[in-house]
């Protein structure tokens, strides 16, 4: 037989074990014996017996002598005895893997958020570091050493906002969170080429069309193939949206980082266009990771670029948008801009909100007042 203890074995381990002796001072002390008394009834020295006592194995010899003075069987003593050696065994090798637990857990503070994921995943703080590594491998599905070499947190491009400050560590507990979602919520439908796209006009022309919620967006996602998540916002982390490539299926997760409807539209349009346009699904490629960030979205990277116009032309198609844009609006008070915008959207039959959006994406002007912003529903 191994002497290697098992997982099961190192799992039933007792957080401490009392030496076979103190069971035996503790029986004196519960029959009110004094130790002089058990040294005759075992034919023993006194001081042999109090030796013994400090903590000396129990034998086969000893444990014979125990039986006659407590009347209490000699096998029930040896089998203290072996359990003890083998809890004291497994103790010091589970203490030995809680050490290197630490030290890994260590390292990982560097470059995450463990409390906050642990948190988050609902992994008990009070475990041992161990078995909580060993839980949060099992829904990473790899070995958490290898956390920073993952392709969803290398292989990814950012839409980011320099003005905001970032959390790196914040960033990379998201994207995990993010990665083990996606895992976990598989669409019911195969993804197909050219899926994204669908999804991408049927979400449009039911925003026009008088509105859509949350959940209609994910029941047209999942109907397409493509998994749909919310991973809450973290501090110093502006993250909008991502689109993760998947085995087999793309996952598109989001933060609610702003309770604004038309927002959350674009940027699932947005990830619809990296799925559509940059993420293969052949056997051998690799994960491919996109992070919305912000309204500034960046303009010097051809991807993200085509991802904007893919959201873009969705909602309101080029040609439209530019004959509504024929009218000037430059230095108009936000009154006028609103009437003609309103306008506009009741002669292209679009949704004003929308149409109100893309004009503030397009011209910069966030703070163009007056405009109501419709919140997730």
């Amino acid at each position: 037989m191994s002497t290697m203890a098992t997982s099961k074995e190192l799992k039933n381990t007792p957080f401490a074990v009392a030496h076979p002796t103190d069971i035996i001072k503790d029986e004196l002390k519960a029959r009110g014996m004094s130790q002089k008394e058990l040294a005759s009834r075992m034919d023993m020295q006194t001081s042999n017996l109090s030796r013994f006592l400090k903590g000396e194995n129990i034998t086969p010899a000893i444990a014979a002598k125990l039986e006659i003075a407590l009347d209490i069987p000699a096998e029930f003593w040896l089998n203290l005895q072996a359990q003890y050696e083998v809890d004291t065994k497994n103790i010091a090798l589970r203490d030995e893997k809680e050490r290197e637990a630490f030290n890994i857990e260590k390292m990982l503070t560097n470059i995450i958020n463990l409390p906050e994921l642990y948190r988050r995943l609902s992994i008990n703080s009070s475990l041992f570091i161990q078995d909580k590594l060993a839980k949060l491998e099992k829904l990473m599905g790899f070995q958490v050493l290898s956390l920073s070499s993952q392709p969803f947190i290398l292989q990814h491009c950012f839409k980011k906002n320099e003005k905001h400050e970032t959390d790196e560590r914040n960033e990379t507990t998201w994207l995990t969170l993010a990665y083990i979602k996606s895992r976990n919520i598989k669409p019911e439908k195969e993804y197909m080429y050219g899926n994204a796209q669908k999804a991408a006009e049927e979400i449009s022309k039911c925003a026009h069309l008088g509105g859509i919620t949350e959940k209609d967006i994910q029941l047209v996602l999942n109907k397409y193939g493509i998994a749909y998540s919310v991973i809450p916002k973290l501090e110093k982390t502006p993250i909008d949206a991502a689109s993760l490539q998947m085995s087999g299926y793309p996952s598109i997760i989001t933060t609610h980082r702003y309770n604004d409807m038309s927002r959350l539209i674009f940027n699932i349009l947005h990830e619809l266009g990296h799925i559509q346009k940059h993420m293969t699904f052949e056997k051998e490629s690799q994960c491919s990771v996109f992070i919305s960030s912000e309204h500034d979205y960046s303009r010097d990277n051809k991807e993200e670029r085509e991802a904007n116009e893919f959201a873009e032309d969705m909602l309101i198609p080029k040609e439209t948008w530019k004959k509504m844009m024929s009218t000037s609006t430059k230095n108009l008070s936000n009154q006028h801009i609103l009437k003609i915008l309103k306008q506009l959207s009741s002669e292209y039959s679009l949704d004003f909100n929308i149409v109100a959006w893309r004009y503030k994406y397009e011209s910069s002007r966030y703070n163009l007042y007056g405009i109501k912003t419709l919140p997730i529903t």
